[in-house]
């Protein structure tokens, strides 16, 4: 008995041995979260839009994460992000924006950014809906057509046959000799830097390749993410402390976007 008794007791004391060299099993631990903080002002720049609702959406994930109405002077506030890359949109009392650019939030950092609220026209704020709608069912939306492209410059010339392009946006240039994509810089109308330009105007540009006559220009979703609102009222442009996540690319990249 006393042996059955010390074998029992010996078994127990070696198991315990082995349970204690046994590490506990780690604890996943929850990824570091970043935060935003920024100023939302009217197209001047300067003036405080108080009363506004900031958006921001995860384009990796698709979280949209909602800011509480900014305060007397602008001030809007967003915790517990994830890192990764931004698209933001802000409704106010005047009408809901879009904002073109994005933005990089940085794991134990707070991001910084100011807004600026530029009101479309009414004939500009149609245009961008149409585009929109296109985009969210096909992933571009059909915009005009090549008139003419200089060989030795890149310049080219499209006349804008639907909607608008606008400064900055990411175009498809595809023809039976011709499939690339580019980064718009440098928008002219009539010789003029250009912001935006409508249906039954040509735009002017330096294409990054060779296109030719009969080309058609297609606005593409940035990663397939289209704008926030279905009819925009105007254009939300981060005018400043954007974090610089991202890379311009002038072939189809991997992840296309342009961070100012």
């Amino acid at each position: 008995m006393r042996r059955g008794a010390r074998g029992v007791v010996c078994w127990g004391s070696a198991l315990a041995l082995i349970l204690a060299l046994v590490p506990p099993a780690a604890i996943p631990q929850e990824p570091a979260k970043g935060g935003l903080i920024g100023f939302v002002y009217g197209a001047d720049g300067s003036t405080p839009v108080p009363g506004a609702v900031v958006l921001v959406k995860n384009l990796t994930t698709g979280a949209v994460t909602e800011a509480g109405p900014t305060d007397a002077t602008g001030l809007f506030q967003v915790a517990e992000l994830s890192a990764g890359l931004y698209s933001a949109g802000v409704r106010s009392l005047q009408g809901s924006y879009n904002c073109q650019d994005f933005f990089g939030v940085e794991a134990r950092h707070t991001s910084r950014i100011s807004i600026a609220l530029d009101t479309y026209e009414a004939t500009a704020a149609a245009a961008a809906a149409a585009v929109i709608r296109e985009q969210r069912a096909k992933g571009e939306a059909f915009i005009g057509k090549v008139v003419r492209c200089d060989p030795s410059t890149k310049e080219a010339q499209v006349f804008v046959e639907v909607g608008l392009i606008q400064s900055n946006d990411r175009l498809h240039i595809k023809g039976p000799e011709t499939d690339f994509y580019l980064d718009l810089r440098n928008l002219q109308l009539s010789g003029t830097r250009a912001k935006r330009v409508m249906s039954g105007n040509t735009a002017a540009f330096k294409a990054s390749k060779p296109c030719q006559a009969g080309d058609f220009v297609y606005v593409v979703c940035k990663r397939g993410v289209p704008p926030f609102f279905l009819a925009p009222l105007g254009i939300a442009a981060i005018v400043a402390g954007a974090v610089p996540l991202a890379a311009t690319f002038e072939d189809e990249p991997v992840s296309p976007f342009r961070i100012r």
